[in-house]
């Protein structure tokens, strides 16, 4: 055999060896790529398996039914357990939100058995009134946060419902035709924005109620729900080409997680720079709203609502075990005083109707849960704004 042969086999034999190895590696690499993979797949259908069974398989939002037991059940006196399931389910879960305008969110259109949103967005009350309003009737649409929707009410029992009966009492002709555009969340911002929109868009009504309160001193930013998130959105940090994953929307949710008990371990709920700004922000929102409502000929009311942290007893409270329940809520306390202060040096004007103190003398459950008033109570309210309305005639044409 001559060199070049000798040669032509060291080289075969070196690249078998190359290739060897290269085939080694191949399939380790393979096998190491391969097992991640399948690890990855594994975790991802897991975190899936529970986002799936936590917002798919139950409500989103926890009912006071399911929070408190069959104890709540003394708070809906003469009702079936069967039907006041029915309707924690609608107000606490069924009840979604969508993308709006301006404004940020609103319900989505709902058709349930006690709950019931009409596409335009107000919640339906007793006799409901047609949309669009009639020219010929006392139209009062009535803006307002959850509250005023009437969370864990059903249709008719709701402030704006128990309002429609007004008329009924023989003291306003033509009848009201009231429309309940209080929405779970809005702050007097929103209510004014919403406001707006619905006189661009041509419908004026004869009146204007809003019901605050308690709202703005919860999110003292005066910024409304979700702005975080679309904040993010936009940033690119939200809602990126990743965030379907279930890992990444895990690595979310913990990010949060960890970073919110030391937001509530370090808040001041009696800061009274941030209750000032709360209150001008109000008053500046008050002074928008009259000089719109002005222009188009619109009486409006302000009711200034009660809450639980405010002179009330809270000994008679429903299921309540500490006014730690309130979390942000309890910002409000510190808030009513300062607005109270307002009030008497006659700041508010005469269109602001002062509800924040009538729970004082009452010795008796007036909630649903920890801030959302019962059947009575907000028939109660509704019979003080009516009474209101009577005693403060609409001077317009």
């Amino acid at each position: 055999m001559g060199k070049s042969e000798d040669a032509k086999v060291d080289i075969s034999a070196d690249l078998r060896r190359a290739l060897s190895k290269a085939k080694n590696w191949y399939v380790s690499a393979a096998l190491i790529v391969f097992n991640t993979s399948l690890l990855f797949l594994f975790l991802n259908v897991l975190i899936y398996a529970v986002i799936f069974v936590r917002h798919v398989r139950r409500p989103v939002l926890v009912t006071p039914l399911q929070r408190y037991g069959a104890k709540i059940l003394e708070a809906y006196p003469g009702w079936r357990p069967g039907d006041v399931e029915i309707l924690q389910q609608e107000t606490w879960a069924k009840v979604q939100t969508e993308y709006e305008p301006y404004t940020g969110f609103r319900e989505r259109p709902l058709h349930g058995k006690f709950v019931n949103i009409h596409p335009m967005g107000f919640r339906f009350s007793k006799d409901q009134a047609p949309w669009p309003p009639r020219p010929e009737g006392t139209n009062v649409f009535v803006f307002g946060g959850s509250t005023a929707f009437g969370m864990g009410l059903p249709d008719d029992e709701t402030i704006v419902s128990y309002l429609g009966e007004c008329s009924a009492q023989g003291k306003i002709s033509p009848p009201l035709a009231v429309y309940n555009f209080g929405r779970p969340g809005y702050l007097s911002t929103q209510e004014m924005v919403l406001f707006q929109q619905l006189l661009a868009s041509g419908f004026i009504p004869q009146d204007a109620v809003f019901i605050d309160g308690l709202n703005d001193f919860f999110q003292v930013d005066g910024q409304p729900m979700n702005t975080a998130e679309l904040r993010g959105i936009l940033a690119g940090e939200i809602g990126g080409s990743f965030d379907f994953v279930p890992m990444v929307r895990a690595a979310h949710w913990l990010r949060k997680l960890w970073a919110k008990p030391t937001d509530e371990q370090n808040t001041d709920y009696s800061d009274l720079l941030m209750l000032h700004q709360v209150t001008d922000r109000w008053l500046a929102n008050k002074k928008m709203i009259e000089a719109i409502a002005d222009r188009f000929v619109v009486r409006t009311i302000f009711v200034w609502q009660p809450i639980p942290t405010y002179k009330y007893d809270l000994r008679y409270h429903f299921l309540l075990h500490s006014d730690k329940e309130f979390g942000p809520n309890f910002r409000s306390e510190y808030g009513y005083a300062l607005m109270e202060n307002l009030r008497t040096q006659g700041k508010l004007g005469s269109n602001v109707l002062w509800l924040a103190d009538i729970q004082l003398d009452k010795r008796e459950n007036l909630y649903l849960d920890s801030i959302h008033y019962n059947a009575p109570f907000s028939k109660e309210i509704a019979g003080r704004i009516c009474s209101f309305l009577c005693q403060h005639p609409n001077d317009h044409p």
